[in-house]
């Protein structure tokens, strides 16, 4: 999990700007440009570098450094680091400092602190602070396009071109590929399993992995109802695919969930039980940290977080205000309460739409001239 993330000269984030992450919930909002796909990706990264299953026992510091550029540039999709670098960082220079922390990896023994350029390429990426200790616990990012309909696809052009597809992406289509290890429900963590079965009452059946690789959502008996994943509602999709990882043992308790604007093409009649799927990865010992455009559900994760099966659960709002001039500086609030992030944009914008709508005159009926 990342408990604390300090960046300056980054993309948005010119000045520098300190952000707390909790082990429950955290939402980030936004508007468009303000920063939010680049923290959840630059979060991301460093947890994916700080997982042990991906690391050498002893490497040389030079490979770490070569091991977190990869990473980086996978997870933003970029050629060039230098990219990253905010165009008025003082003297060029993009700093990132994290701590994350686990099971075998209390507060402060996996602190990780690197630099970068804008300028000279060949300087690379230095990093300042080694951890003592990296991570049993993996990372999983959910991101805006979903990919089970073209998962063969994606996994046959991931293991020929990796670079072609973003780390987000091909992370999680290696994720899905693993074999289920949860021979039964009943082997499931019981706050995973809960998980589980909300999602299918969402997908109102369960998703199944057909010969070939290709997934079919099960809605009957026998095959009686079987979907092909092409006829299946987009809205479903990304739910689904959190079935999957939850069923084949890759999402457990201790891991970080990403999950880009969980409620995209899901109507808001389905929200309600998409913050019964979110606060039961809380409870399950999951860390959720999500971007979201939505009112409704930033309200409904509200009301059922002030609820008493909810008060237990740890939660941050995270505010991101864009730049109000080209290169500058994006203003980041955060708390545990909405109110405490300012005033954004988009949430301004649906609740002056909402007045304006209740101030409408009544309709006048139009009688026919006959």
């Amino acid at each position: 999990m990342i408990r604390q993330l300090t960046v300056s000269g980054f993309t948005t984030f010119l000045d520098e700007v300190k952000l707390d992450f909790v082990p429950g919930i955290n939402v980030i909002m936004g508007g468009n440009d303000s920063g939010k796909s680049h923290l959840m990706r630059l979060c991301y990264a460093i947890c994916r570098w700080g997982e042990k299953s991906l690391r050498r026992d002893f490497p040389e510091l030079w490979a770490e450094e070569e091991r977190l550029i990869r990473h980086m540039l996978r997870a933003f999709g970029a050629q060039q680091l230098s990219s990253l670098v905010s165009r008025r960082a003082v003297h060029g220079f993009a700093h990132v400092s994290a701590s994350l922390h686990g099971a075998k990896a209390p507060v402060g023994c996996a602190d990780l602190s690197f630099s970068f350029h804008r300028r000279d390429e060949s300087m690379g990426l230095n990093i300042n602070s080694m951890p003592d200790r990296f991570l049993q616990e993996r990372a999983l990012f959910i991101p805006l396009s979903e990919v089970l309909t073209l998962y063969p696809c994606y996994v046959q052009v991931g293991k020929r071109y990796p670079d072609l597809l973003d780390g987000p992406t091909w992370d999680l289509c290696r994720a899905l590929e693993e074999e289920e290890r949860t021979k039964n429900r009943e082997d499931m963590e019981p706050g995973l399993r809960r998980v589980q079965r909300l999602t299918e009452v969402l997908l109102q059946g369960k998703l199944e992995r057909e010969c070939g690789g290709r997934f079919i959502l099960q809605r009957g008996q026998d095959g009686e109802g079987a979907i092909e994943l092409g006829l299946m509602a987009e809205g479903y999709k990304r739910p689904g695919t959190l079935n999957l990882l939850i069923a084949n043992g890759s999402l457990r308790s201790g891991d970080t969930l990403f999950w880009d604007e969980p409620e995209l093409n899901l109507n808001t009649v389905h929200l309600p039980l998409l913050c019964g799927l979110l606060l039961g990865l809380g409870e399950a010992g999951v860390q959720v940290i999500l971007s979201t455009h939505s009112l409704f559900l930033l309200r409904e994760l509200v009301i059922r977080l002030s609820r008493r099966e909810g008060r237990e659960i740890s939660r941050r709002f995270i505010g991101l205000h864009a730049p109000r001039e080209p290169f500058g500086a994006a203003v980041v609030q955060s708390g545990e309460t909405p109110d405490e992030i300012g005033p954004l944009e988009s949430l301004e914008a649906e609740m002056e739409q909402a007045d304006r709508y209740l101030r409408m005159p009544p309709p006048i009926h139009r009688q026919n001239a006959d």
